[in-house]
C-alpha cells in the first residue's frame, strides 16, 4: 500500500481560545486499518470551537491508517468507533480536539500552558491552536504538523516516551517534542517514515 497523501486542511488559521469545555463524540465507524493487534479509538471535539467533527475525524483516520504510522508492518491496526461503542466501553483510546483554554481541564497537572498538546490517561488531547496554526518552526506546513501531533500524542497513549534528536539534519523521531523544538533535526510526522 502506498503512503497516503497528507490530509486536507480542515481547520482555519484563526481559532477559538475557549470552547464550552464539554466534548462530543464524532459518531461513525471506520474500516479496520492495518493488520496488527486492533486498537479501537473514538474522536471527540470540544463543543463551541467551530470545528466540524467529521473532517477532523477523517484527518485522524488518514493519519493512523497511513502505513508510516503506528500500524507499520503489522505492529497495530486501528479502527475508529462511535457513540454505541463509547456507551458500551468498547474502545481503547480517545483523540480529542480541545481549545487552548480547556487544555488544563483535559490535561490536569501536565503543564501545557494552553500551548502544547498532551496525553492524559487514554486520551490524546490535540490543542486547537496547534491544529489551526502549527508552530513557527514548521514554517506554515500545517498539514505535516497535524500528522505529527496525532502520531506523537497517540504514541504516548501506546506507551512511548519522549526522545531527543539523534543528530543535526536527521529526521526527528516522532516522539521528539517537535512542538517545542526540532533540536537540530528535520521535521517528521511519522513513527516509521
Amino acid at each position: 500500500m502506498a503512503p497516503t497523501e497528507a490530509p486536507a486542511t480542515v481547520g482555519v488559521e484563526t481559532y477559538v481560545e475557549q470552547g464550552a469545555g464539554s466534548l462530543t463524540v464524532v459518531d461513525g465507524t471506520s474500516a479496520v486499518m492495518g493488520t496488527g493487534p486492533l486498537r479501537r479509538f473514538i474522536v471527540e471535539v470540544e463543543d463551541g470551537i467551530g470545528v466540524a467533527g467529521a473532517p477532523f475525524a477523517g484527518a485522524v483516520e488518514a493519519t493512523l491508517g497511513d502505513p508510516r504510522s503506528w500500524g507499520s508492518g503489522g505492529r497495530n491496526s486501528f479502527q475508529r468507533v462511535g457513540a454505541a461503542e463509547v456507551a458500551a466501553g468498547q474502545f481503547d483510546f480517545r483523540v480529542s480536539l480541545v481549545s487552548p483554554g480547556s487544555m488544563e481541564t483535559y490535561c490536569p497537572g501536565v503543564g501545557t500552558g494552553g500551548y502544547t498538546s498532551c496525553r492524559y490517561g487514554d486520551r490524546a488531547v490535540i490543542n486547537l491552536a496547534r491544529w489551526a496554526t502549527a508552530v513557527p518552526h514548521y514554517e506554515g506546513d500545517v498539514a505535516t504538523y497535524r500528522q505529527y501531533v496525532v502520531n506523537h500524542e497517540v504514541g504516548h497513549v501506546l506507551g512511548n516516551g519522549h526522545v531527543d534528536c539523534p543528530g543535526p539534519g536527521q529526521l526527528a523521531p516522532v516522539m521528539v517534542q517537535q512542538t517545542l523544538s526540532l533540536g537540530g533535526c528535520a521535521k517528521n510526522a511519522w513513527p516509521y517514515p
